[in-house]
């Protein structure tokens, strides 16, 4: 059995997001999505992986991965989307949280079946045309009972529960062509069954940041643990076992060459903190030390993370004044000449220009 050990993983992970070298846009972004959280920070994602960006017509924002919106492949969208839905009860109250699937059974029904409502309300708001946010709650008000509406203090009004209503991404119900707005999801001529969009997932997740297991694969989905391990039951003839930290993990085998000698990687990278990258369900492996790991997750307001060659190197955070954008680094290496990515990160935040300070 193949040991690898931590180097080795991070820069096969590294190679299988794009952030060894560039890559042309759309590639960037089927390797696993790019998360539009905070908004607008997809583009910053695929600054990191790719040169120019994609067809706007070849891309779509869908709630997919633990309900946030990611830019995805317009052909791509049952894969970052129904793939992610179990087939059973227990699997469908993950995919809600249980806090909501503990309120709608409470009301006597099942989450599959209040799914099912809040779906087929969904597409009758939305038949005519995208709506913004108030206006999509308020036709889903209009159409659902009211024990699917709870009262929510925040928004001081009654809609259904954010984890229910995030589904209808996975569900390929609704995506989001601007913040805020929700529309019908596209139903792309040639989807895969809901089967091989499973195994194309599992593929692309291993892809990225494999060596991995079925928890991990659940963990970054935000399914179940039952439906990840099924997911990876469908691709089993597909999986070769290694060892990373003394612990078994699973790869693709046609990948085990790219990680017995993972290429090598130029430059440096600014990643946001929640760039797929850094939000990889490893984090054990990408910050071995738990102070480290700490500074890195914190509960709110996570730094972003400089990659130099492929090496995490140091922590930053910017702020906006006016023109300016301002960026702090911590360095946990040598430092490395960020100047020209703070400039791209600088220019796609809206401002003029960046100023670097350690």
């Amino acid at each position: 059995m193949l040991e690898i050990d931590q180097a080795q993983a991070l820069a096969f992970r590294v190679a299988g997001n794009n952030l060894h070298r560039r890559t042309d846009p759309l590639t960037a972004i089927a390797a696993c999505g790019l998360a539009q959280y905070p908004p607008g920070w997809a583009a910053v994602a695929l600054d990191a992986r790719a040169k120019g960006e994609p067809d706007p017509a070849s891309v779509v924002t869908v709630n997919a991965m633990r309900g946030s919106p990611y830019v995805v492949p317009r052909a791509d969208v049952t894969i970052f989307t129904t793939a992610l839905v179990p087939d059973d009860e227990r699997g469908l109250r993950a995919l809600v949280g249980t806090l909501a699937a503990k309120e709608l059974e409470a009301e006597g029904a099942t989450v599959g079946d209040s799914l099912a409502l809040v779906a087929a309300a969904a597409r009758e708001g939305l038949a005519a045309g995208p709506l913004e946010r108030d206006d999509f709650h308020h036709a889903l008000r209009e159409r659902l009972p009211d024990w699917l509406l709870p009262w929510c203090r925040g928004c001081q009004s009654h809609h259904v529960r954010p984890g229910v209503w995030r589904a209808l991404g996975a569900l390929g119900v609704t995506s989001m062509p601007a913040k805020a707005t929700y529309e019908l999801a596209p139903r792309p001529p040639a989807s895969p069954t809901p089967a091989e969009a499973r195994a194309e997932l599992v593929r692309r997740f291993l892809r990225c940041f494999g060596p991995a297991n079925h928890s991990q694969l659940a963990a970054w989905a935000q399914t179940s643990p039952a439906h990840a391990k099924s997911a990876f039951a469908s691709v089993r003839d597909e999986l070769e076992t290694v060892k990373l930290a003394g612990q078994s993990r699973l790869i693709l085998a046609e990948d085990v060459p790219r990680l017995e000698q993972p290429p090598a990687a130029a430059g440096t990278r600014l990643l946001g903190g929640h760039d797929p990258y850094v939000a990889q369900p490893d984090r054990a492996t990408l910050a071995p030390d738990p102070a480290l790991r700490k500074r890195m997750f914190p509960p709110v307001g996570r730094p972003g993370v400089v990659l130099d060659r492929g090496q995490l190197a140091g922590l930053w955070r910017a702020r906006k004044r006016g023109e300016l954008l301002d960026v702090e680094v911590e360095w946990l290496a040598d430092p490395a000449d960020i100047a020209a990515e703070a400039q791209a990160v600088a220019t796609l935040r809206g401002c003029e220009r960046a100023r670097v300070a350690a």
